[in-house]
């Protein structure tokens, strides 16, 4: 684990002394370590190093980490679970304790709990069997029933310096230094994202790439910034959903390196391989309108949490970025060493196979 070492400290600590909340909510942005510290610590409550398998094998140990866009009623009431997807939460809480100490339950993205699912969950942390610990993880804990948070202890998983996160992708990941400075700088402060960048074919290539496309859509008017929000809009869906976000994700780090030299602090800069473009950006937009156009591509990344649809966002975003007076400038897209932009992405096949609902790996 990297990063969050006084909340891992405190709950450690907690658990040592017999305190430990049998809830707790860890709230921070995707990717930046909120699972990985709870399975750290359901590791180290059920002393899962002494057993055969370690913690994915303990018997103990319930985890629900999937692709799934909403984790339904089935993944908690009892009596619904399969086959595919293991016990319920509630069945699993029924057993007793095999190994005679602890049980774990940790579930990854509880804020994409339906009102259903998070009802039952309400049950649960309402009347929790003895001995027994529930981490939730959230991004957006506001989706969260009140009643939910209520009855949690709340922590809070912040980002990590891009530094920090360089030095870790290099020492215990083995990434090429230049490759994970450009993934730590890109990645927002999360260890998660950055470790994807660095690691999955095309992943920081494509990121760039939307980057490019978005400064490339200044200076046509309505025209050039509907067929940019086209041309980059991906499908519908949970899959499409989330390139989306790291589409938007990237823009605001962009456009916030262009406060930072618009501002007059050039040494915050973040992603060095765009400072030709931001410079143009700083120079052509007064500093007010830099950060509406901030404020704008935040707000894009909240309604794609929120489930928008999103071609309408892009289309949207482009309009009141592009097609409103002052407008930024057209920069076309900079050479950049290959080798910045890690392993190519590998060609699809036909019939793809699908990764497990169960782990997202």
């Amino acid at each position: 684990m990297v990063g969050h070492a006084p909340v891992a400290a405190q709950l450690e600590r907690a658990l040592r002394d017999g305190v430990l909340p049998h809830a707790t909510l860890l709230v921070g942005p995707d990717g930046v370590g909120k699972t990985t510290l709870a399975e750290a610590l359901a590791a180290s409550a059920l002393d899962a190093a002494t057993w055969p398998g370690g913690l994915q094998a303990h018997p103990d140990h319930w985890l629900e980490d999937s692709d799934a866009e909403r984790i339904g009623i089935d993944r908690v009431r009892a009596g619904v679970g399969n086959v595919d997807t293991g016990p319920s939460l509630q069945d699993f809480l029924t057993l007793r304790a095999y190994a005679g100490g602890a049980r774990v339950a940790v579930i990854a993205r509880a804020d994409r709990l339906t009102e259903q699912a998070a009802n039952a969950v309400l049950k649960t942390l309402e009347e929790p069997p003895p001995g027994t610990y529930l981490f939730l993880c959230a991004a957006h804990p506001e989706r969260l029933p009140a009643t939910v948070l209520s009855r949690c202890q709340q922590l809070a998983c912040a980002p990590l310096t891009a530094r920090e996160i360089s030095g870790w992708l290099q020492a215990e990941r083995g990434v090429d230094a230049q490759l994970a400075l450009s993934a730590a700088a890109l990645s927002g402060g999360r260890p998660g994202r950055a470790l994807a960048l660095a690691t999955e074919p095309g992943a920081l290539r494509a990121e760039v790439e939307a980057i490019d496309a978005f400064v490339a859509a200044g200076g046509g008017g309505r025209a050039r910034a509907l067929q940019a929000a086209g041309a980059l809009a991906p499908s519908q869906g949970a899959e499409g959903r989330e390139v989306a976000m790291r589409h938007v994700t990237a823009w605001v780090g962009f456009v916030r390196d262009v406060a930072c030299l618009a501002g007059g602090a050039p040494e915050l800069l973040v992603w060095q391989d765009h400072r030709d473009a931001a410079e143009r950006w700083a120079e052509a937009l007064p500093l007010e309108r830099i950060a509406e156009v901030l404020g704008r591509c935040v707000e894009a990344a909240d309604q794609l949490a929120a489930y928008s649809i999103p071609r309408l966002t892009y289309e949207v975003l482009f309009l009141d970025v592009f097609a409103t007076d002052p407008a930024p400038p057209h920069v076309a897209a900079a050479q950049r060493d290959p080798a910045r932009l890690g392993p190519a992405a590998q060609p699809r096949t036909a019939n793809p196979r699908r990764r497990s609902a169960q782990r997202r790996g």
